[in-house]
Formats: C-alpha cells, sequence, structure tokens
C-alpha cells in the first residue's frame, strides 16, 4: 500500500513540476522575451513564415518540458528533487532567448555558453548520482508530507527561474528596440512610438529610431522633444556598425544620401539640407540637429535660409518653442505669433521656476509640467 501511494504521490509531483515549468517556459518566450524572439525569428526565417509568438512559445514549452521528462528516465530525479530534472531545460531556455546586439552584428562566440553547459551536464549527473546512489536510500522510507515535497520542489523551480532570467538577456533597451520594429514593420506607429514612452532610459539606437519613425511620419519637429534626448546631433542617425533593427540605409534612404567617409553627423546634415531636390526631410533633420545642439541662434539663422519668409505660426511646435528662446535670449530678434498661448506658457514656466528655490525640486515641477517641451530640453537636459 505504501509504495502504491508514493508512486502516486511522484505522479502529482511530476505532472505539477511538468505543468509549472511548461507555463513558465510559454510565458517567457511568448510574453517576457517575445520581441527579441520576434527579430531572431524574423532574421532565421526572412520573411518566409508569419511570427506567432504564443505557437512559437507553446512548441518550445513543449519541447523542453518533454526533453526534461525524457532526461529524467535517466536522471530518476524524485520526490523534493524532482524539479531538478529541469535543469538542462532551463539552460536551454536561457540560451534560446539571450539574444544581443551580436544578432545584428553576426558576429557572436558560443564560448560562455558552451562552459555553461558543460559546467550545467556536470552538476545535472552529480546531483543525479549522489541522489540515487546516496540520499534516496536514506530518504525513501522516511514519511514526508506532500505540501513539504511541493514546496521544495516549488523553491528549486524559483531558483531555476531565476538562473534563466539571469542568463538570459535583459537589457530593457534591447527589447524596446525590437518592440519598436516589430510594432512599426506591421504599421503600427502610433504603437511603436509608445514603446518605453514612460521612461527616461533610452540607448542611442532607440533614439535614433524614434528619431527615423517622427521623420518618416513629418513629425520630428512637432515631436522630437516628447522623448528622451541624450545623445545631442549623434542621436538622430544610426551607428556605423548594426547594432539595432534599425537599417542605416532606410535612414539614408529616407533622408536622400548618405554621409561620406569620416563625415561629422552635423556636416552631412548640413550638407543634404541644402540640396534642394532632397526635400523637406532632410531640412528637418538638420534643423532638429541644431536644435539638440542647443544652437538657438543658428537654427533662427538656418530656419530662415533654408525655408525663406515663413509664417511662424505654421511652425512645428518645438520650431516655434525654440524661436521664442531665442528671441528671450538675443536682443535683435523678436517672436511675432498671431496667438499669445505660447508666451503664456513660457510665462508660466518662468513662474514655477521661481516660486522654488531648490534647484532638485523645481527641477522635478518644471519636468512634470514641461517634460515634453523644447524648453526643458534647452534649459535643464543633459
Amino acid at each position: 500500500m505504501r509504495g502504491n501511494e508514493e508512486k502516486r504521490l511522484q505522479r502529482v509531483v511530476a505532472s505539477i513540476c511538468a505543468t509549472l515549468f511548461a507555463a513558465f517556459a510559454f510565458c517567457f518566450v511568448a510574453v517576457y522575451q517575445a520581441p527579441l524572439i520576434e527579430v531572431l525569428y524574423n532574421h532565421v526565417a526572412t520573411g518566409k513564415l508569419d511570427f506567432n509568438g504564443y505557437i512559437v512559445g507553446g512548441v518550445i514549452s513543449a519541447v523542453l518540458t518533454i526533453l526534461a521528462l525524457w532526461l529524467n528516465r535517466f536522471a530518476k530525479f524524485q520526490r523534493e528533487w524532482t524539479a531538478m530534472a529541469y535543469l538542462p531545460s532551463t539552460l536551454l531556455l536561457a540560451f534560446v532567448t539571450d539574444i544581443d546586439r551580436t544578432l545584428y552584428i553576426g558576429e557572436r562566440s558560443y564560448i560562455g555558453w558552451i562552459v555553461i553547459f558543460i559546467v550545467g551536464m556536470l552538476l545535472y549527473a552529480i546531483f543525479s548520482f549522489v541522489l540515487q546512489r546516496v540520499l534516496f536510500e536514506k530518504i525513501k522510507n522516511m514519511a514526508m508530507s506532500a505540501n513539504r515535497i511541493i514546496w521544495r520542489n516549488l523553491i528549486l523551480f524559483v531558483i531555476l527561474f531565476c538562473l534563466a532570467g539571469t542568463l538570459s538577456n535583459g537589457e530593457e533597451n534591447l527589447k524596446r528596440e525590437a518592440l519598436v520594429a516589430v510594432r512599426y514593420s506591421k504599421g503600427d506607429v502610433d504603437g511603436a512610438l509608445a514603446v518605453g514612452r514612460k521612461s527616461l532610459d533610452a540607448s542611442p539606437q532607440l533614439t535614433a529610431m524614434r528619431a527615423y519613425i517622427l521623420a518618416a511620419d513629418n513629425k520630428l519637429g512637432e515631436r522630437m522633444f516628447e522623448f528622451p534626448q541624450y545623445y545631442g546631433s549623434k542621436g538622430l542617425l544610426p551607428s556605423q556598425v548594426q547594432d539595432s533593427p534599425l537599417l542605416a540605409d532606410s535612414v539614408y534612404s529616407l533622408i536622400g544620401a548618405a554621409p561620406s567617409s569620416n563625415e561629422a553627423p552635423m556636416q552631412y546634415l548640413k550638407r543634404v539640407a541644402d540640396v534642394d531636390s532632397l526635400g523637406s526631410v532632410a531640412k528637418d533633420y538638420y534643423l532638429s540637429g541644431l536644435l539638440l545642439d542647443r544652437q538657438l541662434v543658428e537654427f533662427k539663422d538656418e530656419l530662415a535660409r533654408l525655408c525663406g519668409s515663413y509664417n511662424p505660426d505654421s511652425l512645428p511646435k518645438h520650431y516655434r518653442e525654440a524661436l521664442l528662446l531665442c528671441s528671450e535670449f538675443t536682443d535683435d530678434y523678436s517672436l511675432e505669433l498671431e496667438s499669445d498661448t505660447l508666451q503664456k506658457m513660457f510665462g508660466r514656466l518662468r513662474e514655477v521656476e521661481r516660486k522654488y528655490d531648490d534647484a532638485l525640486v523645481r527641477n522635478n515641477y518644471v519636468r512634470k509640467e514641461f517634460g515634453k517641451t523644447y524648453w526643458w530640453y534647452f534649459l535643464y537636459g543633459r
């Protein structure tokens, strides 16, 4: 009778462990790491098949669970050690989701993962041998409640799941870049721009991707400073090394020309802005670069040179904000607008500044109310 109860308990424990691991693997692939998996999938499949995260997550979780169950036929992890059967599958799960920028560069070393697999499988074999030959002989006749066995397995799974999260790629900016690329490729412009919008962190690659999407939608001068800008005019353009989903050729095709060898970003943008046949995108990139580098007077002069006579009220939001700053800081220029809304907003900013003496408190209140304006970037941005 006791033997039958033990077998029945082991089947229950094995079923719980298999279900728990399969659920974790599915969520890990189909939800947590979904953007990176989709970028990897598209890179491998080269657009031949549409990606479905739930199908991919289901297949990976099923394969890894079956692999663990098959290996455990030989390892024979039982009772409170049943979860140890999932160590190899956990390492494979982490390996599949350890996607970094080398995916785009095409140069990756697997030496680290080879060492991890060797060490992991050695530990797996040693644990299996010790438990079968030493511990199980001592504990098989020991009474232990089902709850205690299950809880010990749950603790082991927490350790394994933390191991998977540690070994896989957890770089948030890389995930955001991948998610931006996925949404934009599907035509979801607003969804792409919404990725990481509440975060103050932004990589150079993510910054360049956002600039590209806004420029393609003719909104670079309207919305650029709604997002963190930490890299000046250099943040407008992708790296010369392919290290993100954004292809440099896509940006230069949008602008209308590619930079020359060793040409500085602003030299390149000024050169293309002077070519009338390239259109407004090249000019927007150049003028936005001047704003990012805080060249207010040059921005005012170049705007007049490139656009001729213009109606200030019809300019993009950030251009008007910059011109208002220029009129505040220089004596030889005055901005005249049909509506006084912008002047009132700037007056409100100055009012908030005067209200708080402490620099940190003042900084926070100004950011809260004006964090999406060029004024915030020019006066307080780093």
